[in-house]
């Protein structure tokens, strides 16, 4: 009996476990190793594929915007000259996530029983880019991936919205290296 006790807790702690590593953000970035980002001091917004939901719209440009003030990048209006141009841009999918649970530790003849759910899980996805305003060329791109929670509070969205602005400029300024030859 204890030792089903132990199983049984030691399922529902990985399921957990599971759960919440299937709940963080993932971030990646690149950049061109060229430029020399200590130059940049001003940017300005340039339409992406912004959300059609002016909140969440709001959220991203706001949560955007604060990186890039304790960056010390000054926003401008699109119309002046500016360093370099920001955009973000948003794709939703749909994935399958399967959750599984099973009773006792006896093989498939012994009696074992389980059962298992599939449910779908929209996956958000926020990519930001930084752009050379003189020659338009790309020269840095955040993207940051996590599950969408359609019932979230609107505070839980800013929460979800600034952690992921801050962890997408955590990097950035990327630290310049000569170019490689």
């Amino acid at each position: 009996m204890r030792q089903r006790a132990i199983a049984t807790l030691m399922g529902t702690a990985m399921a957990a476990l599971l759960s919440t590593s299937l709940m963080a953000q993932d971030v990646s970035y690149d950049y061109d190793r060229s430029v020399d980002f200590t130059k940049l001091k001003t940017y300005a917004w340039v339409p992406g594929t912004n959300l059609s939901d002016e909140l969440n719209h709001k959220r991203i440009v706001d949560a955007i915007d604060a990186q890039m003030a304790m960056k010390d990048l000054v926003k401008v209006d699109s119309g002046t000259s500016a360093d370099v141009l920001i955009a973000y841009q948003t794709a939703f999918d749909k994935n399958l996530e399967i959750n599984g649970f099973s009773t006792g530790w006896a093989g498939y003849r012994f009696g074992r029983t389980g059962s298992a759910r599939v449910e779908e899980v929209v996956v958000g996805r926020l990519a930001v880019v930084v752009i050379d305003a003189k020659t338009h060329a790309l020269l840095w791109r955040g993207i940051a991936t996590r599950d969408v929670d359609a019932n979230a509070s609107p505070e839980k969205r800013d929460k979800n919205i600034n952690k992921a602005a801050e962890k997408l400029f955590k990097k950035y300024p990327p630290t310049s290296h000569p170019p490689i030859d």
